[in-house]
Formats: structure tokens, C-alpha cells, sequence
């Protein structure tokens, strides 16, 4: 079932998206909207899969509520909503996201591409998509928020180098809602092996793509400072950075600088 809210607009081509979709999953479709993140999470809580789709975010935020620039029609903003057990270990989830993320990309002709730990998928030095993701726990549930930035073909004004898939294609065009539900099933399906199976299934995918292997970085989070070479991540998904002393684990990228 798709629900729709503001002005449909463009949006109208994904009327019929849930008949597309692997599973029982409800739609919510928004020509423009603050947070497809935020009203997913503002939704009472269902043990259903829900997706949330826009043209537009109008307060889109990435990690550490900093601030998701994007174009309105001119880039993948969309937020799924699904239900783990609070047995599942979800460190490492971003990881297999970005995974799925990439193998759809890859379906549409876009080599090349690597994964920033934790969640971000660059090209060439430049960020192409981002994940954030956010978790509340409920009983014995954790109802998890993924957030998906794809960057089609924008123009912004960001300190981060970006790009798009317009710059970085081979192919004249590419229709945005395959790209859409594409994404969305892998990334379904992925999540469902990381239920089962957790991070490690997916531990020699991720290090055949991973951006930070060998690169020098300082963390300072006020109360540890250390310079050191990534080295991977361990078992879990957690950034592994060798010291001349020793080998520290980073769990997260707020207060790791790349040198």
C-alpha cells in the first residue's frame, strides 16, 4: 500500500512501487518533505517493513546531524524502517548497507566504486551516497531506520568533494525508480542474511572495496588521541587502526580525521 502526502508531483510513478517490492512492505510517498529518516521514525511502531520515499528533503541531515544537500529530483532520498530482534548484534549493519548499495550500482554499469567506513560510498575520492542509520529499541525489537542518499545528478555547494551518477555513467540515463526499488530489495535481502548470519558473511565483500584500507588517520575524542594506519575492520564492523604500540578499535568516525 503506498501513502501519499504534499503534492504528489513526479512522484506519481511510484503509486504502484509495493507491488515492486520483495515482501510485505508499506510505501509512503512525498514530493517534499523535512526527513524521510525523521518520519519514519515519527510513525507508531509496526512490525511491517516501511519505506519512505521523496523528491525533495527539505531537512535532510547525514551524520552527526550535519546536513544532507541535495537537489529535488535529482538524487535517490529514501528511508526503510525494519524490525530486528534485540538479539541481533547491529554493528556492522552501515557496512552491509553500503554493500547492497554498491552491488546495485555495480547492476547498472558503475565500476570503480568503494566504501568510506562506516557509510559512505565514494568514487575517485568523491562521495557519491550516503547511509544513516538509526535505532530505537522496543521490547524485545529494535525498529531500525536506514537512510539513503544516492546523488543522480546535483548541484551543490559542499566541503565534502562529491559527484553524481550523471558524471560517472556509461549509460545515457538511467530510470530512477529501477534504481529505486533495486536498491531497496538488495537491501532487504542483505539485511536479511545480517540477521542470520551477521557481519562476517559479508567480511571479505567489504574488504575488496574498502577506501580507508591503508590510509594514515588521527582520532581525538578529548580523551585518547592516536595517529595510525587502517587495517580493516575486525568481526563486527568496527575500524581497526594500527599504532606502533598497538592496534585500536574505533567505533565511530566523529572523531577520526583522515591525514
Amino acid at each position: 500500500m503506498a501513502f501519499f502526502g504534499f503534492s504528489a508531483g513526479n512522484m506519481d510513478n511510484y503509486l504502484n512501487l509495493s507491488t515492486h517490492l520483495n515482501g510485505d512492505v508499506d510505501c509512503h510517498i512525498f514530493d517534499s518533505i523535512p526527513s524521510t529518516n525523521d518520519y519514519l521514525s515519527s510513525l507508531e511502531f509496526s512490525p511491517r517493513t516501511q519505506v519512505c520515499i521523496a523528491s525533495e528533503q527539505t531537512q535532510g541531515k547525514g551524520q552527526y546531524n550535519r546536513t544532507w544537500l541535495s537537489n529535488k529530483d535529482k538524487g535517490v532520498l529514501l528511508s526503510i524502517r525494519r524490525v530486528f530482534s534485540t538479539k541481533v548484534n547491529l554493528s556492522g549493519l552501515s557496512l552491509v548497507v553500503g554493500l547492497a548499495l554498491l552491488e546495485v550500482l555495480r547492476d547498472y554499469g558503475i565500476m570503480g566504486l568503494e566504501l568510506k567506513w562506516p557509510n559512505d560510498i565514494y568514487y575517485q575520492d568523491k562521495k557519491l551516497a550516503g547511509i544513516l542509520i538509526k535505532n530505537i529499541t522496543r521490547n524485545q525489537t529494535q525498529s531500525v531506520v536506514i537512510g539513503i542518499g544516492v546523488n543522480i545528478d546535483v548541484n551543490i555547494d559542499c566541503q565534502t568533494p562529491w559527484t553524481d551518477l550523471h558524471s560517472i555513467s556509461t549509460q545515457e540515463s538511467i530510470n530512477q525508480f529501477d534504481l529505486t526499488k533495486d536498491l531497496i530489495n538488495k537491501v532487504l535481502e542483505f539485511c536479511q542474511i545480517f540477521e542470520v548470519h551477521g557481519f562476517t558473511t559479508f567480511s571479505k565483500q567489504w574488504a575488496s572495496v574498502d577506501y580507508l584500507q591503508g590510509k594514515q588517520v588521527r582520532y581525538n575524542d578529548n580523551k585518547q588521541t592516536f595517529l595510525g594506519k587502517c587495517c580493516g575492520v575486525n568481526d563486527e564492523g568496527v575500524l581497526l587502526v594500527a599504532t606502533k604500540v598497538s592496534t585500536k578499535q574505533v567505533y565511530s568516525s566523529e572523531f577520526l580525521t583522515l591525514l
